[in-house]
């Protein structure tokens, strides 16, 4: 799988953040599994997974834990991260993992009670933002990923439906 396609999926994982703050409805609100919506969502050719599902869960302690699962080009991946709304990076697990590709992070910051901002790096450098925004009603979740430099090919809004 190419690096585009790996940080595609993993910018529809991850991008999502959720945190514990104020209302307890608000942070039910994302909590829970969301399905892709492919006619709704749009991605660079080839990026655009088959299938895809996000789970969240509460983790403790004020962080939560984040696993998706998509088909890609026939490919299944699965990433994994635990983290907190804090502006801190947090290392991506990734399977399959490519050898040799440089560690994956995400850091993820609040903008309001229904849009998150995450930075997705490699290495240390910031390849992509996503805007992640839950619908008035609770059940669609739009993740806006925007590529930068030479990963601007990544850019690509996706949309979800709670399952």
């Amino acid at each position: 799988m190419s690096l585009a396609k790996c940080l595609s999926v993993v910018a529809l994982a991850f991008g999502l953040a959720l945190a514990p703050f104020g209302g307890v409805h608000a942070q039910d609100a994302f909590i829970g599994s969301w399905v892709l919506d492919a006619a709704r969502s749009n991605a660079g050719p080839g990026l655009m997974p088959t299938s895809a599902t996000l789970e969240l869960t509460a983790a403790g302690g004020g962080q939560y834990k984040s696993v998706s699962e998509a088909t890609m080009a026939g490919i299944n991946t699965r990433s994994e991260v635990t983290f907190a709304v804090d502006g801190k990076d947090y290392a991506v697990a990734s399977t399959p993992t490519q050898p040799g590709t440089p560690a994956l992070t995400q850091s993820i910051e609040r903008v309001s009670d229904t849009v998150y901002k995450s930075s997705i790096k490699i290495g240390g450098q910031v390849i992509a933002t996503a805007l992640n925004e839950i619908s008035g009603d609770g059940n669609t979740l739009t993740l806006t990923t925007t590529g930068i430099g030479q990963f601007a090919a990544i850019s690509s809004t996706m949309v979800l439906h709670r399952k």
